[in-house]
């Protein structure tokens, strides 16, 4: 069944492409002496390495199935799936965005237990609680205490501030911080609304964590489904007699890609679902309204 596959040229640039990822990705894994290799390099160099690693593999698997099948199209696919295996249903950015949503939530309560506990007016609690940040939130917070000390004025520290958190909770924290700075409004109601606003930032923490443990639950599943689609595919090659012969020919390598592109879509919509839809910001909405 091989001799009517793709043509040899086709099958042969394959292959050196393969096979110059893969040693492209091994002349990144060659361990450097400790004398070549600067200290911001070194700091990279795990990532680098599993990257590294990840891109071997990759090129492996992905001549392993054209010398299998001479499918071009599904040894690319199973290339490009063993490259972004570990990424394939989880995105980075949710978990970024959910440690982030804690460390605003954990700020919003220093700041609530700072008012709370001592007599300071409101700009001396924001510094106050800017010099010991939650890591999620250190950057903006270190910003807001340089522009302090540069001089800004603390509405104009606060604007960037909530600029740099871009969530709707922290536009609402920082408009009633301001509030009371301006004047508008009695320093007496800022501890309630700091501390409903911390409540609030911490339900959300908790309700995102219980959808992340849902969500685990079908991420696995969907690897599961995965998985046993491609056991199929392998067996409907080798074990099907010719009834998948017409995609052998160039003509059915195009063919081919109808399926494995609405596969392939199916997965990454059910990543895209990964992601948090965060509600509108509070400050971008006020700006909108007054610039119309």
């Amino acid at each position: 069944m091989l001799c009517a596959a793709l043509p040899p040229t086709a099958v042969a640039l394959s292959v050196c492409l393969l096979l110059g990822a893969a040693a492209f990705a091994a002349s990144r894994g060659i361990v450097e002496t400790p004398q070549s290799i600067p200290l911001a390099a070194m700091a990279r160099r795990p990532q680098a390495s599993v990257n590294g690693n990840r891109l071997s593999l990759a090129a492996a698997s992905g001549f392993l199935v054209l010398l299998a099948t001479r499918w071009l199209m599904l040894s690319l696919l199973v290339a490009a799936m063993v490259f972004s295996w570990k990424r394939l249903l989880h995105d980075q950015r949710a978990d970024d965005e959910r440690r982030r949503i804690e460390g605003i939530a954990k700020w919003l309560e220093d700041l609530r237990d700072t008012l709370r506990g001592s007599a300071v007016g409101a700009e001396e609690a924001l510094e106050q609680v800017a010099l010991r940040p939650p890591a999620a939130i250190a950057a903006p917070l270190q910003h807001f205490t340089q522009h302090r000390r540069q001089g800004y004025r603390t509405e104009n520290a606060l604007a960037d501030l909530a600029d740099e958190l871009a969530h709707p909770t922290a536009d609402s924290a920082i408009a009633a911080i301001c509030l009371v700075i301006g004047g508008s409004t009695g320093a007496g109601r800022l501890y309630g609304t700091v501390n409903s606003l911390a409540a609030a930032a911490r339900f959300e923490v908790t309700a995102r964590e219980r959808i992340d443990r849902t969500r685990a639950v079908y991420q696995s599943s969907m690897k599961r489904l995965v998985v046993i689609g491609a056991l199929l595919v392998a067996y409907l090659r080798f074990a099907a007699g010719g009834l998948l012969d017409p995609y052998n020919t160039p003509v059915g390598q195009v063919v081919l890609l109808l399926p494995l592109s609405l596969w392939l879509g199916c997965v990454l919509w059910l990543r895209s679902l990964c992601r948090y839809e965060s509600p509108g910001r509070y400050r971008l909405a006020a700006e909108r309204m007054a610039a119309q």
